[in-house]
């Protein structure tokens, strides 16, 4: 059995959820500063190491969104379930690349996956 399966993280606020949610969303927002083009400027060639970093930075962002939308939904339901947990430990997953970053809430660093060294 896998960590994830076996231990039932508590779920969060909705407050949480936003903080997460816009600091993932930040973090998106900052990546994307190499790839924003104003406007008049042609598209990135496709294929190019630029149009794939948008790609992935949207893909990114949408997939923060839709997390956050069905967690949201699962809370707002009054009886979260399973889609509410695997919700919340996917955006955490996420989250766990930036385990470092001086502006990661304080609250969040004791809920993010352990990975063995």
């Amino acid at each position: 059995m896998t960590e994830s399966a076996s231990v039932r993280r508590s779920l969060p606020t909705w407050d949480q959820v936003a903080t997460l949610r816009d600091f993932i969303h930040g973090r998106t927002y900052a990546a994307a500063v190499p790839i924003i083009r104003l406007n008049g400027e042609p598209p990135h060639a496709p294929g190019s190491a630029l149009a794939r970093v948008a790609e992935v930075n949207g893909a990114l962002y949408e997939v923060t969104s839709h997390l956050c939308r069905r967690l949201y939904d699962e809370l707002e339901s009054g009886h979260p379930g399973p889609i509410a947990h695997a919700s919340w430990d996917a955006l955490l997953t996420i989250t766990a690349a930036w385990h470092e970053d001086p502006e990661l809430p304080d609250w969040v660093n004791g809920l993010l996956p352990v990975k063995p060294r």
